[in-house]
């Protein structure tokens, strides 16, 4: 079994979030690429903590549809040979603005999308991911945060495996950091 991130590793909410900047009116200075963390450090500039919170709960809400698969993450999944889960670390609600329920925006995405036949757990806090992550036992857990690898009680028996497209985590070396869903399928699924 291999486990799967949602948010930021299945999930690329580029336009989500360029979509809620632009409805927030926040969007990063002509010129500038408009991805999640250019438009977050725009947000914080414009309107602080609350702005950035209120646009993240409308990007991982009601602007969803916006997002899109990695590149590569369906060819991984047509090709695992293995089960695979995502868990995923959620709040419900978003802590500012609208009251969407996230997890059912992020379940009907998932179900529209060629992963609708994986499993899907969705946790309060990143104790409860990895607890399940514990329980299930997979061999692997691919996600974009290393705090994740990082809590305790994480399975000495599960690889970590940082999914870091934009290069976030430079100096990461407490595990294998892939830069796409390609490497994923190198490093993972026998050829």
């Amino acid at each position: 079994m291999i486990a799967l991130d949602l948010d930021n590793t299945i999930i690329c909410y580029d336009e989500a979030f360029r979509a809620a900047a632009s409805q927030l009116d926040c969007l990063p200075e002509p010129g500038l690429a408009t991805n999640k963390s250019t438009i977050k450090a725009a947000s914080l500039a414009c309107g602080g903590n609350d702005l950035w919170t209120r646009l993240q709960g409308l990007a991982y809400g009601e602007k969803i549809g916006n997002g899109t698969l990695f590149p590569g993450c369906a060819e991984f999944v047509a090709s695992a040979q293995e089960e695979l889960v995502i868990v995923s670390h959620k709040t419900q609600f978003p802590v500012l603005g609208d009251k969407t329920d996230l997890r059912e925006a992020a379940a009907k995405w998932i179900q529209a999308s060629p992963l609708a036949a994986l499993p899907l757990h969705f946790f309060d806090t990143r104790e409860a991911k990895v607890a399940k992550v514990s329980e299930l036992g997979p061999r692997a857990l691919i996600d974009d945060l290393p705090e994740v690898f990082q809590t305790p009680g994480f399975p000495a028996s599960t690889a970590f495996i940082l999914f870091d497209p934009e290069n976030t985590h430079p100096l990461w070396t407490g595990s294998p950091r892939l830069r796409s869903w390609l490497e994923a399928r190198q490093l993972l699924l026998p050829r």
